[in-house]
């Protein structure tokens, strides 16, 4: 078995690969302030929950965007499965051809979205990863990564604005049976939800009229599943960053 683990900004998202398929997830929210020992700790729950034999790891790799607990993580796995863990990033090999200005600019999590949808999906590709930030990821037709576009995050917008607005109150983000809100909680829910389906459908649009090519597209990530049911023309794929993972943990064996 193969355990990829992605570490976020606001959760951190495990997965088991077994000959190959995803066999078992596990999200839990990030805390800074957790050690190396209390992580063993919510990990080693999950395993005996799961009855996963931790002896049978081969391996297993991470992907972070947050450095301050990148090397807790790190020890954490590597004590719980004692084998190397892999961290994405400077001497990995990925396999994705990244045309942009700066190309160690890109963010790991980025990285393995794309090597997930290459190794899935026909190219070119738009990839809407939505999390603390929504990001849309252009892949060419050659399998290159040559940009992406960052706003954002739902949930991250709609608490900054209920935070700082006294009259709006916080809200269920669920979406409404209508567009035009009839109700501040209705009229919140419909900015944030339809809002957001509006911009990365849009931006989808103009993306594939600046590449003057139609694109295949796949919506993931952990607020995807707000707007799944109510966006257009895209595939959802919750497991892509961990699918790319894997295939990243592939490669370097």
């Amino acid at each position: 078995m193969v355990l990829v683990l992605d570490l976020g900004n606001t959760n951190i998202y495990l997965g088991i690969f077994e000959n190959g398929k995803l066999i078992h997830e596990f999200r839990k929210h990030t805390d800074l302030h957790r050690s190396s020992d209390e992580y063993v700790e919510v990990f080693k729950s999950f395993f005996l929950t799961h009855n996963i034999d931790t002896t049978t790891f081969e391996g297993g790799i991470i992907s972070s965007v947050v450095p301050s607990l990148t090397t807790t993580l790190k020890s954490a796995i590597e004590y719980l499965i004692n084998k190397p863990c892999l961290v994405v990033g400077k001497g990995v090999k990925t396999g994705l051809s990244i045309k942009i200005d700066n190309p160690s600019e890109l963010g790991c999590d980025l990285v393995c979205d794309c090597v997930g949808a290459i190794s899935k999906y026909p190219l070119p590709l738009i990839i809407a990863d939505l999390g603390t930030a929504n990001k849309i990821l252009v892949v060419d037709s050659q399998g290159a990564f040559i940009g992406c576009t960052i706003s954002v995050g739902l949930k991250l917008g709609i608490k900054s604005l209920t935070n700082n607005a006294a009259q709006l109150m916080d809200v269920s983000l669920l979406a409404p049976k209508k567009v035009i809100g009839k109700n501040s909680q209705d009229s919140l829910n419909s900015g944030a939800i339809y809002g957001t389906v509006s911009m990365i459908e849009g931006m989808a649009k103009r993306i594939e009229n600046e590449l003057n090519v139609e694109c295949n597209k796949v919506i993931t990530g952990g607020n995807a599943t707000l707007i799944k049911d109510y966006i257009e023309g895209f595939v959802y794929d919750p497991t892509l960053i961990l699918e790319g993972l894997y295939r990243i943990y592939e490669k370097n064996k």
